[in-house]
């Protein structure tokens, strides 16, 4: 089932799951996590499932965004000579290199992969046919600190029916939280600053297909055209980085110099020159 990894901290995932507890909830049908085992290696009639989903189960997903609420249930179905003895239900992740099991409070600690350590995310408990389980409902995991990570979900349970004897998914259930996307600092200037007060209002009428400046290694996309701002802000961001002192024709040109056929189109000093000049610092820095 496992082998040994090192350990590492756990702050990050306990904090976060300090707001879960475990507790029972009535799902859809789950996806079934194939290849059930035992410790011993003796086949098992026992079932495990578990899904991921942002829409309370109408549909289960492996990998989700940054900031999306999920929720995450699982089931275990006990093999039938287990049915009404007492048991205990084990919640464990595997995190980069780490293990982690859930207590009975909902608090997660760093496994060593031996049984005697193994704690019970619910313990002695009257084993059910079905054993439903809620992991987290309706949480955002990035907000939370998980992010950029795989979580290996496996569940597990044991009997008094055969004492030393654990049951549990041999295949895990997989959830990656993608990592938060941050605008870059240019697209935020450009966006704000730049793409309609300078782009728009002042290049476009030139620097356009068919327009006077259509010659010019800068044509840009009007409004009309489909992400017309994202087309704009590549054009800006290649011509700063890859034509030789572009950066310094860029600030230039708009004032009337360096032969630019439009005369002045920002004047010095002004507002918009200056958010020219912090766009291209910008773009250099990134």
């Amino acid at each position: 089932m496992f082998r040994y990894k090192s350990v590492r901290s756990l702050k990050v995932l306990t904090v976060f799951f300090l707001l879960i507890l475990f507790s029972a909830n009535t799902v859809g049908q789950l996806p079934e996590l194939e290849m059930p085992a035992s410790v011993s290696g003796i086949p098992t009639t026992a079932k495990f499932f578990g899904g991921a989903t942002a829409d309370q189960g109408s549909s289960y997903a492996n990998s989700f965004a940054f900031d999306l609420p999920i929720s995450i249930f699982a089931e275990i179905q006990v093999e039938e000579a287990h049915l009404n003895t007492m048991g205990n239900l084990y919640i464990i992740i595997l995190l980069g290199e780490d293990y982690f099991v859930r207590d009975e409070n909902g608090v997660y600690h760093i496994w060593d992969l031996t049984l005697g350590n193994l704690l019970a995310a619910s313990p002695e408990k009257t084993l059910q046919a079905n054993e439903p389980l809620t992991i987290i409902e309706n949480v955002a995991f990035g907000p939370a600190g998980v992010s950029g990570v795989a979580l290996n979900i496996f569940l597990a349970y044991d009997s008094v029916a055969t004492l030393g004897e654990i049951y549990y998914s041999g295949t895990p259930l997989i959830v990656a939280i993608e990592k938060e996307v941050v605008e870059s600092a240019s697209l935020t200037l450009f966006t704000s600053n730049i793409s309609q007060p300078i782009i728009q209002s002042r290049c476009v009428v030139c620097h356009v297909s068919g327009g006077s400046a259509s010659n010019s290694s800068l044509i840009y996309a009007t409004t009309q055209a489909p992400e017309f701002q994202t087309t704009n802000y590549n054009t800006l961001v290649n011509y700063v980085k890859n034509v030789q002192n572009g950066a310094g024709l860029l600030l230039a040109k708009p004032q009337g110099q360096a032969s630019h056929g439009g005369g002045v189109q920002l004047a010095n000093p002004s507002t918009e020159l200056t958010h020219l000049q912090e766009f291209i610092n910008a773009v250099a820095a990134e």
